[in-house]
């Protein structure tokens, strides 16, 4: 008997869930039902197609229909949202969003791969012409359009984390002011503590940025049914239009209605197989809660680098194999005016918040030696549990260098390592490349020695025999 397998979202996890699902059964009958006209593309490269920094937008399409239909055979329902899923019949209800036509589709496996939408604000002026998200193809041309049509001067981003900040180097580039409002106290507060996201943040100003930190959206105001400036904290200010860049929302309300378990922060909750609460069902990606290898417990990560590993297993197991997902470290990364930014772990306040009271350094270092040219500074920030000392987090923020070095700390914590054991491990050097103490590698042996100072006589290990 053929086997059934519906994929429910068009994107990266949706995608990678039904190649895998192909690769484990060859004879598979595979659809991805998707509620956008296009299939698999770039979310996070739509700020560098704005920008033009990516020439054209479709570049940012992974594949073409042939590879999933001839290539695959994966059968692409691009237009058609998912209504109802009913887990007793193993049936999905579907409509095509153009005209409403109805269709039921029967699964023995089922991949729910629905992602996230951006947050929206509840605020007087959010309905006016000139207020955008950031989320899809159409958005940012819609965006651009905008622009254009009304000779936009200066824009106000909404949050001041990845997309936000990365949408206000967008446009800087195509020559449009931006102002910056977010209610947290410093820039990019889910990956930095404040005193390395304030490095970030002078660089940002230095290019032209106008923050305004600690600081929420009153409303936004407008002329003629389009936008003509925001309120920020009772002040107002001249822009042309407004981008809404608060966190995402995972979307999950067809499966809490199909009666599948979802977890603490919204998001489907899933076991070490990508399989929810339902049998025969998986998820993965932006909709989905799974293990933070760090923290030790299920959030929210909403990262392509999950995402793709979450739907191989998915896909895997959906089409009768047997995978396990480790679970993350949350390690990501991003580049802002020229500078790397990277982190994994959880920041100070969040680990706090957890009762973890983690112990921390900060140096700065060369990427090269002080003779060689072109060394770039590169600060690094790492975290400890005080009393195992096991590496709980990085940051990084530099020219060069901080990027593949959080990889190379990510390792170090989805191992599980102590910091002294971090602080052992060798890297390579050469003058024209590396210095013969990483800075990575300078930090770890100043929080080991701080981790010794800070710990009492009775929580000191006995020396090894």
């Amino acid at each position: 008997m053929v086997r059934r397998i519906i994929v429910v979202g068009c994107g990266v996890a949706g995608t990678t869930a039904a190649f895998h699902a192909r690769k484990t059964d060859r004879t598979a009958q595979i659809t991805i039902v998707g509620d956008e006209d296009l299939p698999e593309y770039s979310r996070c490269g739509l700020p560098y197609a704005f920008s033009r920094v990516v020439p054209e937008t479709h570049s940012l399409l992974g594949y073409d229909e042939v590879f999933y239909e001839q290539t695959n055979r994966v059968v692409l329902q691009l237009g058609w949202k998912v209504n109802r899923i009913k887990t007793d019949f193993q049936q999905v209800e579907i409509s095509k969003v153009s005209d409403g036509t109805k269709q039921t589709l029967e699964y023995d496996s089922l991949i729910l791969g629905t992602g996230a939408r951006p947050g929206k604000l509840s605020i007087p002026g959010a309905e006016l012409d000139g207020v955008f998200t950031i989320r899809t193809i159409d958005d940012i041309e819609g965006l651009a359009n905008h622009l254009s049509t009304v000779s936009a001067k200066k824009a106000a981003i909404i949050g001041a984390g990845l997309t936000g900040s990365e949408m206000a180097e967008a446009l800087l580039l195509r020559r449009v002011s931006v102002i910056e409002a977010e209610i947290a106290p410093e820039i990019l507060p889910v990956i930095l503590d404040p005193d390395m996201a304030s490095l970030v943040r002078a660089r940002a100003q230095e290019h032209g940025v106008e923050y305004y930190l600690a600081s929420s959206l009153d409303k936004i105001l407008g002329e003629k049914g389009k936008v003509s400036a925001v309120q920020i904290s009772g002040k107002n200010h001249e822009v042309q239009a407004v981008i809404v860049a608060v966190r995402v929302r995972p979307n999950t309300e067809t499966a809490k209605e199909g009666g599948l378990l979802l977890g603490e922060f919204g998001g489907i909750r899933t076991d070490e197989r990508m399989q929810t609460s339902a049998k025969n069902v998986y998820a993965a990606g932006d909709c989905v809660e799974t293990y933070d290898r760090m923290t030790r417990r299920h959030v929210l990560f909403q990262l392509s680098t999950t995402a793709v590993r979450q739907a191989a297993v998915a896909g895997t197991n959906a089409g009768g194999g047997n995978a396990r997902y480790p679970g993350s470290t949350g390690v990501t990364t991003v580049k802002l005016f020229d500078l790397e930014v990277a982190s994994f772990g959880p920041t100070t306040a969040l680990a706090e918040k957890l009762g973890l009271h983690p112990v921390s350094v900060r140096i700065t270092g060369s990427t090269r030696l002080p003779y060689y040219p072109g060394g770039k500074d590169l600060t690094v920030k790492l975290l400890a549990e005080p009393q195992s000392g096991r590496l709980l987090g990085a940051q990084l923020v530099g020219e060069e260098g901080a990027t593949l070095r959080a990889n190379f700390a990510s390792m170090a914590g989805h191992l599980g390592l102590t910091v002294e054991a971090f602080s052992d491990i060798e890297t390579c050097y050469s003058p024209p490349l590396a210095p013969v103490w990483d800075p990575v590698t300078i930090a770890a042996q100043a929080l080991v020695r701080k981790l010794s100072s800070t710990r009492k006589p009775s929580e000191l290990q006995a020396p090894r025999s």
